[in-house]
């Protein structure tokens, strides 16, 4: 009797021993696929740090050149304006073809130098 005891216990502590290593692998196994998935949320996380710099870095240079470009936009301007300012303005031209449709002489009536003598001499 005393040895189906010790068989019994033995038998025990070997199932014990087996469920425990059961559960030991399925820890194991738990414990890997946890350790992959961190792993690859981490690549993930990585890669869209990455391009998260590299569309910053893009944006960036674009807003550089933008600002590039209101600078010479603004130059530009500044140009145009002084051109503007050298110019011939509308009342200006208005006075020019004034005087000048007054001197027309298709317009105008003009009288000659002798014209005028002969109007002087006949007031006399």
């Amino acid at each position: 009797m005393p040895e189906k005891g010790i068989e019994a216990i033995a038998t025990e502590a070997v199932r014990r021993m087996n469920e425990h290593t059961r559960r030991l692998r399925s820890l194991e196994e738990k414990n890997n696929l946890l350790e992959l998935r961190i792993n690859m949320i981490e690549d993930r996380l990585l890669k869209s740090i990455e391009e998260t710099r590299d569309r910053l870095a893009k944006i960036e240079k674009k807003i550089v050149e933008i600002d590039n470009n209101f600078v010479k936009i603004e130059n530009e301007i500044s140009k145009i304006n002084k051109s503007l300012e050298k110019s011939v303005k509308r009342t200006e031209i208005k006075e020019l073809e004034s005087i000048i449709s007054f001197f027309n002489p298709l317009k105008s009536k003009f009288v000659t130098k002798e014209e005028v003598e002969k109007m002087i001499r006949e007031k006399k």
